[in-house]
């Protein structure tokens, strides 16, 4: 865990995330939500997401699971970040019951090293990363107007992140970002005049071999006209992998 000197300053590994307002929410009371997956307007799947406090670190867990219109499959990725500067510490993913892929970042050291299907590689720790999990926690709290852009390192490429105009998602604005490669997009809550109201994702989209996935709140999936059994993102338990 970082230390903090006479100035009350926080030492320890950088990060991206700016904390001048204090840790988010998410950080430091923890968080769990649902997202309802959907392909083409059909029921794909559901999304757990777990973030909370857990030996030393921020932990966030995400389990994917695809089902309906999409082949079965489970997928499940960890996120560790510093308990005080959200710095990314590892991260790792797999499918299933495996792990392939793990990601670990030594401050003291300088160094980053990746773990893929067997291999290993290490590679001189120059710059903050993120990886796919932490990403978009970063995107929800990033204070971005409008046509700003920022570019963002995760292991083996850059991420360029934009912020689009706003819109709205059923009765509720959305601030819109773009991510590139790959053109993924995050609509989160408009800021609310309450600093304490957390920000939401209120849709999340990411382009598949098999076309654009469309990830929303399961509460809102499950209200949708025509949403039923099998379809139905929130209350359909698909057990795969």
């Amino acid at each position: 865990m970082a230390d903090t000197g006479a100035t009350g300053a926080v030492s320890g590994p950088p990060g991206l995330f700016d904390l001048s307002g204090g840790l988010p929410h998410w950080a430091r009371e923890g968080e769990s939500f649902e997202l309802a997956l959907s392909l083409g307007g059909q029921y794909a799947g559901a999304q757990q997401w777990s973030i909370h406090p857990e030996r030393g670190a921020v932990v966030a867990r995400v389990e994917t699971e695809f089902g309906g219109v999409l082949p079965n499959l489970r997928v499940h990725q960890t996120s560790r970040l510093h308990p005080r500067t959200l710095a990314l510490l590892a991260y790792a993913e797999g499918e299933g019951t495996r792990t392939t892929l793990e990601l670990s970042l030594d401050y003291r050291a300088g160094e980053l090293r990746l773990r893929q299907r067997g291999e290993e590689t290490d590679a001189p720790l120059v710059a903050d990363y993120l990886d796919p999990v932490s990403l978009l926690l970063w995107v929800r709290e990033w204070q971005a107007a409008p046509g700003e852009q920022r570019v963002v390192r995760l292991a083996g490429s850059g991420v360029h992140v934009r912020r689009l105009p706003d819109e709205a998602v059923g009765s509720a604005a959305a601030e819109v970002f773009l991510l590139r490669p790959g053109s993924a997009g995050v609509w989160r809550s408009a800021q609310s005049p309450q600093p304490a109201q957390p920000r939401t994702f209120l849709r999340l989209t990411q382009p598949t071999p098999f076309g654009m996935v469309d990830a929303q709140p399961a509460e809102l999936w499950s209200g949708r006209a025509g949403a039923h059994s099998g379809q139905a993102g929130g209350r359909v338990r698909r057990r795969v992998g």
